[in-house]
């Protein structure tokens, strides 16, 4: 089960544990990287969660507004994608950044060493062993 956020998620899990369904049963997957779906993740119950360093789409936007500034064609590698603009019909030249699959393989290098969350947000005292088993000091 895909669901779109990890707020969504969480209610999804919340069902699945009412009916006392075991983590790792059901596939549940989210995005945002929240404190509650990484916990879910620490859990068993949800698969992993999608997250966008808050800084990458920053970046981009700065260095291509430099470039433009400077009258200078960004590279393919900054412009690396193109969106279908509905009104005029045209493919736009568009800057993507790429998200991470944030699993407990990659919480600690990702979510936490970035200092989006804090190790308190994420690891409750319930979760002290597999935040433990996950890196997460």
């Amino acid at each position: 089960m895909v669901t779109p956020n990890d707020d969504n998620a969480n209610a999804v899990i919340a069902d699945l544990q009412r009916a006392k369904t075991p983590p790792e049963t059901v596939p549940t997957t989210g995005q945002d990287a929240s404190p509650d779906g990484l916990q879910n993740i620490l859990r068993g119950y949800q698969c992993g969660t999608v997250y966008k360093a808050p800084f990458a789409e920053p970046q981009a936007a700065a260095a291509l507004a430099i470039m433009l500034r400077a009258g200078v064609t960004p590279p393919d590698s900054l412009v690396n994608a193109t969106t279908q603009d509905t009104e005029i019909g045209k493919d736009i030249k568009s800057v993507y950044t790429t998200p991470v699959w944030v699993t407990t393989d990659n919480m600690a290098d990702t979510v936490i060493k970035d200092n989006v969350l804090k190790t308190s947000d994420v690891c409750v005292a319930s979760l002290a062993d597999a935040c433990k088993a996950a890196g997460i000091q």
